[in-house]
């Protein structure tokens, strides 16, 4: 579907490297925003609202590399490559970092808090316990909600995309 226009021929090294640049290109962009979070949080004691750029940029190009692979249906098939040559599987690897993360966040907080508003051995427990049972009842499902869903239904979306090709293969060999 070229509209007239000839499709240029494409050295496949050519453009491997290219997507291989783009890769690393891609980590680069990650890493300086990472280190750019971490900079406003910690060093120069800024809050959420000088971070805003750094978030839309991991939320926007998490979201459209997730998205664009499903609809590809190529998601299923970096699934099923990384399942083989790991011994975690992907969808239990997701689970893993969201639950740890959710704990780990929780730990945090509880610890924090409660080491600086309690007075005390009795009421500095009592605000652990209190605010880590509280921090994990939010922050394990936000987080399974922000990690494993959106793989389930991109993982499922590119079967299905994967199954309509597969149908459209042997439609077009029975004829």
């Amino acid at each position: 579907m070229g509209f007239g226009f000839k499709g240029k021929q494409k050295d496949e090294r050519l453009t491997t490297l290219q997507n291989k640049i783009y890769r690393e290109m891609y980590i680069l962009i990650v890493v300086i925003c990472a280190l750019s979070v971490l900079y406003k949080q910690f060093l120069v004691e800024g809050g959420i609202q000088h971070v805003w750029t750094e978030i839309i940029i991991f939320s926007v190009s998490s979201g459209y590399y997730l998205i664009r692979s499903a609809m590809l249906g190529i998601f299923s098939d970096e699934v099923e490559m990384h399942d083989r040559s790991s011994k975690v599987s992907f969808s239990k690897r997701n689970f893993l970092i969201s639950l740890l993360l959710g704990v780990g966040f929780s730990l945090f907080l509880a610890i924090r808090n409660s080491l600086m508003y309690g007075e005390g051995t009795q009421e500095t427990v009592y605000f652990f316990l209190s605010i880590l049972l509280g921090c994990l009842m939010i922050y394990i499902p936000v987080l399974f909600v922000i990690m494993v869903v959106p793989y389930a239904v991109a993982k499922y979306k590119s079967d299905k995309i994967n199954e309509q090709e597969l149908e459209e293969m042997d439609d077009e060999d029975v004829r």
